[in-house]
């Protein structure tokens, strides 16, 4: 079986993995965690001060997403890593089965232009910078601010807004969940032709 490939990309607090884990929940879909593929805190770019830039392509292993998401599409199971985000390092891997639809959702999803050509789709998850700001700090509420206006949204401007332009599809991720789902469902249902 030859999975579709849908992926989902936009600011960082756009509410991608909502998406994803809402649609998965309603069947249908199967999400892949990009997020996975972070570097450990060694391995990642660092800033001038030596902290971890966890907003450059260069912190994700990309060349290895590139080939999972290969072996998916040809309809191979994988080995997908199991990232832990307080620790920032992989502890384990977990047996990823193929499914008929695969929803990839990450902000540095569509840089690599090997891994955007293989997907069937791409949506873009639009929000305005202080939409998605205030939604990271509920999620996370002990997130550096100084950090996001200094290192995380200039990066996000200049490498992940450009590329909204390779989107099929852009979604008002500023409506409720019901509503960004079923507009998500409708663009999906209308490339499939059903």
């Amino acid at each position: 079986m030859r999975p579709f490939l849908i992926g989902l990309s936009g600011l960082s607090g756009a509410g991608k993995s909502t998406l994803a884990e809402y649609l998965e929940a309603q069947g249908g879909v199967k999400r892949f965690r990009f997020d996975a593929y972070y570097k450990s805190k060694v391995d990642c770019p660092k800033l001038d001060d030596g902290r971890p830039h966890w907003d450059l392509p260069e912190s994700l292993y990309l060349d290895e997403v590139y080939e999972v998401l290969r072996e998916l599409k040809a309809g191979n199971d994988i080995f997908l890593p199991i990232y832990n985000r307080r620790l920032c390092e992989r502890t384990g891997k977990m047996l990823y089965k193929i499914s008929p639809v695969i929803f990839v959702e990450g902000l540095q999803l569509f840089f690599d232009t090997r891994i955007r050509e293989l997907f069937d789709l791409r949506l873009w998850l639009e929000v305005d910078e202080q939409t998605a700001l205030a939604r990271r700090l509920l999620r996370q509420p002990d997130y550096d601010v100084d950090y996001h206006r200094t290192v995380a949204l200039p990066a996000q401007r200049e490498l992940v807004m450009p590329l909204r332009l390779h989107a099929h599809g852009i979604i008002d991720g500023s409506q409720s969940i019901k509503t960004v789902t079923e507009t998500a469902d409708e663009m999906i249902r209308r490339f499939l032709g059903v």
